[in-house]
């Protein structure tokens, strides 16, 4: 049942996010994470709502989220190679001056 909530929330927030209701899309995806927190596919479309919105700050903070949910709630394990990628993608790199 729980995969099942996952899958739909997944799905309808896709589909909210390419519509541009970027909050649907979001309401979409917590309502996912009550069924299942730790959901790396669940936290990457937050990721890419954020990011579509311009917010990168919500997306540092849902980032830090995930990470101390692996860290409490899974006993300190890494992030899905996949969710590291997408955030390495989404975050501005910070800017370096030469000199």
């Amino acid at each position: 049942m729980v995969s099942a909530v996952v899958d739909v929330a997944y799905e309808l927030s896709t589909r909210r996010r390419e519509a541009d209701d970027i909050p649907g899309a979001l309401w979409t995806t917590h309502r996912g994470l009550l069924a299942a927190e730790e959901s790396e596919m669940l936290h990457r479309q937050i990721f890419l709502a954020h990011h579509a919105a311009g917010d990168i700050d919500a997306l540092r903070e849902a980032a830090a989220r995930l990470a101390r949910i692996d860290e409490q709630l899974l006993g300190g394990v890494d992030m899905e190679a996949e969710t590291a990628e997408l955030l390495r993608n989404l975050l501005p790199r910070p800017i370096t001056r030469a000199r």
